[in-house]
């Protein structure tokens, strides 16, 4: 496996993570609420670590190209230990995700939303052909995180079912940007 292969491997394994978890919630929403704040829980864990792992490969890629710094990646590296660190509570704690799910999962998807926006952004403006649609997944992820803040659905599996959405969204997108980052590369 060659360097530029390894930079892609933390998108692949977030996104293809997501979108298993997604389809779960989505088929089995009864099954998973049982053990939705440990599923949710891990799925931020490991979504935080490959972020991280992308963060240092990216920065130690700059530095051996002599780009200087990357600008914002310092944003990117908190926002991953912080969704590392609540995975990790939701994993040590499950029942608390069940009290808070609209909130928490609305939050987490602005959030992602947001940075895939930034993402989409940078490579809408390099006029690429398939930016538009990661603008248009980017988006829809904002707005799924802003309508569960806004109305949170009542009952536990329509949470469950529009979340699993949400991951599916958030982990095609995540796939996508690194087949896209591999076919410009």
């Amino acid at each position: 496996m060659n360097t530029k292969d390894t930079k892609r491997l933390p998108s692949y394994i977030g996104g293809i993570f997501a979108i298993i978890t997604g389809a779960l919630f989505i088929i089995l929403p009864e099954i998973t609420s049982g053990v939705i704040g440990i599923l949710f829980g891990v799925v931020l864990f490991v979504a935080g670590f490959a972020e991280i792992i992308g963060y240092i490969i990216s920065i130690k890629h700059f530095r051996e190209e002599n780009y200087g710094k990357a600008v914002g990646a310092e944003i990117v590296l908190v926002y991953s230990i912080i969704i590392m660190v609540i995975g990790l509570f939701f994993i040590l704690k499950p029942a608390v995700v069940l009290q808070l799910l609209s909130t928490i999962v609305g939050l987490f998807f602005v959030i992602d939303g947001i940075v895939k926006l930034r993402q989409s952004l940078f490579l809408f403006k390099k006029k690429d052909a398939y930016s538009i649609l990661l603008l248009a997944l980017a988006i829809l992820l904002i707005i799924a995180g802003i309508a569960l803040l806004i109305d949170p659905f009542k009952g536990t599996r329509n949470i469950i079912v529009f979340s699993g959405i949400a991951f599916v969204v958030s982990g095609l997108e995540s796939c996508f940007l690194g087949v896209l980052k591999m076919i410009n590369s």
